[in-house]
């Protein structure tokens, strides 16, 4: 199955959730299938799973359901900052040792990420060099030349009318 049929299948199995399809959505599916007959079990499981999930009743939604969900999320970003005010509150109750101790660790950390990426840098750097100094010596601006020449057997001169109509 090539990306363009998948497309078209996948589209095709979308608007099936959504609604009974057209009877040219049908033929087009039933088509799809017969030149891949691996989706034909595919295909069936999806319609068999969507017949049983349409027969399903719908709940009533509660009627204050958006208020809800919009004190919700007022109420998130409140619990976040608690939560942060908290941990801020219990690192000031344990101490200057151990706050210096998480400074100094914090410090060294970010260090050693530094050292790692200048290692990595140059790492990179040294590889590029030695890939430069194995390609050989460059050639000179002799070779541009004939570059105008080089440039226009690119391009294409006009068609001639007279003559395609010669030969017609």
């Amino acid at each position: 199955m090539n990306i363009r049929n998948g497309d078209a299948y996948n589209r095709l199995l979308e608007t099936l959730w959504r609604r009974e399809l057209t009877e040219a959505e049908a033929a087009e599916l039933r088509e799809l299938v017969a030149a891949h007959p691996n989706m034909a079990e595919d295909l069936d499981l999806e319609t068999r799973l969507t017949a049983a999930l349409n027969q399903l009743p719908d709940k009533p939604v509660a009627p204050n359901f958006t208020a809800r969900v919009l004190a919700a999320v007022e109420r998130k970003p409140a619990q976040t900052t608690a939560r942060l005010t908290e941990l801020f509150l219990a690192l000031r109750r344990l101490g200057w040792l151990p706050n210096t101790a998480l400074a100094i660790l914090a410090l060294a950390l970010a260090l050693l990420g530094l050292h790692q990426y200048r290692v990595a840098t140059r790492a990179r750097i040294a590889q590029s060099v030695a890939v430069m100094a194995k390609v050989g010596q460059l050639p000179g601006p002799d070779v541009l030349i004939d570059y105008d020449t080089i440039r226009r057997l690119g391009q294409l001169p006009p068609p001639d009318t007279e003559l395609l109509t010669l030969l017609k």
